[in-house]
């Protein structure tokens, strides 16, 4: 069975490489972009398993990636988990429509809970590729 490919998008490098770091012992694969317009781009190119988006990014910010996935019939059906400093985020987002979100991570958070989030949407079958 292939490695899960996870695109994970934050404008710092340390939390970036962290996330990184922490997935990839985990057994995924995982790119990453450092602001909005790359995390659109690799996601049209990639269509990853898997997308972890910071809300406050450069360029475009998450809440308007997360909106234009949505909006593409190639990008539409990809998990989307929104990692932020700002709890109050989770309200902006809805679970179906243009601001479905999959879930959602308040910065700061363990391993543990990353962990448990991206297996609760990738091995626990709440999503596959071939949908």
């Amino acid at each position: 069975m292939a490695k899960k490919i996870i695109l994970v998008s934050d404008d710092v490098e340390e939390t970036l490489e962290l996330l990184k770091y922490s997935l990839e012992i985990a057994g995924y694969s995982v790119i990453t972009a450092k602001n909005g317009e790359e995390a659109l781009k690799q996601s049209q190119e990639l269509r990853p398993d898997l997308i972890i988006l910071d809300i406050v990014m450069p360029k475009i910010d998450g809440y308007t990636v997360n909106s234009k996935l949505k909006e593409s019939e190639k990008t539409k059906d990809i998990p989307v988990v929104i990692s932020t400093t700002r709890g109050l985020m989770s309200k902006m987002f809805s679970t179906d429509g243009k601001t479905k979100i999959d879930g959602f991570l308040e910065k700061p958070y363990t391993v543990e809970d990353l962990w448990s989030k991206v297996k609760e949407i990738l091995e626990d079958g709440l999503w596959s590729k071939d949908k």
